[in-house]
């Protein structure tokens, strides 16, 4: 076993705090984004969908990349792309540009996401502690800290000085950390001792057995897409909130992820991963329906109280999928005989390809009826995840997995 530092663990947890963020400084800010390129909301999903081609672009060969050079060239050139793209979105006012431009952040996205989860795994898998589920953890608080600053500079600053000055932060931030890790970064023969290069044979021979994790992983994790994409917007135009209140739903989401994630290591301790993930389906599930039905009813003669059963939906769903994509990961690298890498980026390349047509899907069902309507069809697919509990272990751990 190797010995994880405490200085590589800082920089490791900075590394996914910095990418959370970054990605979800957009967020918060959709509504800003939407009076930019003056689209409806059919429009605007179909446009923010339109990212995930690069995404698939990118996930059909970074694996393979990743196994070739290592993690170091990659993690620069996709941080790089990814939050360049970033900060030219508030001054796009084209449509075909904004298209563009969403497919530049996808493939900068996917490089970045399938490179820190890899690193992430091997190091999991080198020292033999469990610190995936903490690592999710600090991109969510990343995540909620992005969201909370929106609150505070929404009705102060533009969204070009908010996205300019912050994305380049970011940026800085993160070559520092990546420079920092350099010695201990996934290098380009360290993931092949199980002999499992990746090839197209492999990659069908992967899905071929793996498909069922994959639904699972995708199933368990779409509401938290859902809520980057349509939070806000739902708290402003169906909760008819503030534009400073409209991010307190997201901030929830992410808020019950945070809380979620950095106690699944206690959590293991008392329930098996089957537990876990059935009741984590259960509940976030029911909550996030039930609230949001509420939140949309009574919003127009209470909106205050409309506004806090949204929150407590999108708080509740929060926690509930807060165990998902640790939890299938892991399984999923744990059974299989590929290495780390190859696996999170053919489950991330499938489950991709599926959210581009359940983000147009929910688009235009918000277009056609409401958000409301909508955001049902996430909430009914964490609550069918449960199905899935099965995948993982019946046993609890009987030690600490924590870092």
């Amino acid at each position: 076993m190797v010995l994880i530092s405490k200085t590589e663990m800082f920089y490791t947890r900075s590394l996914f705090l910095l990418f959370g963020v970054g990605v979800v400084m957009i967020a918060p800010r959709i509504p800003d984004i939407k009076a930019n390129l003056q689209v409806n909301n059919g429009t605007l999903g179909t446009l923010i969908s339109i990212g995930t081609l690069g995404a698939l672009t990118a996930l059909i060969f970074m694996g393979q990349i990743v196994h070739r050079f290592g993690a170091l060239p990659v993690l620069i050139a996709s941080a790089t792309g990814l939050y360049s793209a970033m900060a030219m979105q508030p001054h796009i006012h084209s449509l075909g540009l904004f298209a563009l431009d969403q497919v530049a952040c996808g493939m900068g996205w996917a490089g970045f996401h399938i490179t820190i989860n890899s690193q992430g795994l091997y190091r999991q898998k080198v020292s033999g502690r469990s610190i995936l589920s903490k690592l999710h953890g600090m991109w969510s608080l990343g995540a909620l800290i992005s969201a909370i600053i929106s609150i505070g500079i929404t009705s102060r600053i533009s969204l070009a000085w908010h996205i300019d000055v912050g994305i380049s932060l970011i940026w800085l931030a993160t070559m520092y950390c990546i420079l920092r890790l350099r010695g201990v970064l996934l290098t380009a023969s360290d993931e092949y001792e199980e002999g499992a290069r990746p090839s197209v044979t492999s990659i069908y021979s992967f899905l071929k057995k793996e498909w069922v994790i994959v639904i699972a992983l995708t199933m368990g994790v779409m509401i938290e897409t859902a809520a980057n994409d349509w939070a806000s917007l739902f708290t402003k135009e169906d909760i008819k909130a503030s534009s400073s209140l409209s991010i307190l739903s997201y901030v929830a989401f992410t808020s019950g992820m945070i809380i979620g994630r950095l106690n699944l290591y206690r959590l293991f301790l008392r329930y098996s991963e089957r537990q876990l993930i059935q009741r984590g389906a259960f509940i976030g599930g029911s909550i996030f329906l039930l609230g949001i039905q509420i939140a949309s009813h009574i919003a127009p003669q209470h909106p205050k109280i409309g506004l806090t059963f949204a929150v407590l939906a999108f708080l509740g769903g929060g926690l509930g999928s807060s165990a998902m994509a640790p939890g299938f990961t892991t399984i999923a690298t744990r059974n299989s005989r590929f290495p780390a890498s190859f696996v999170v980026s053919q489950m991330s390349l499938v489950n991709t390809g599926i959210f581009f047509l359940s983000k147009i899907l929910i688009s235009w069902v918000a277009q056609a009826t409401s958000i409301t309507t909508a955001l049902m069809i996430p909430g009914a697919v964490l609550l069918g995840t449960g199905a899935f509990a099965r995948l993982g272990s019946s046993q609890s751990h009987t030690r600490e997995l924590s870092s």
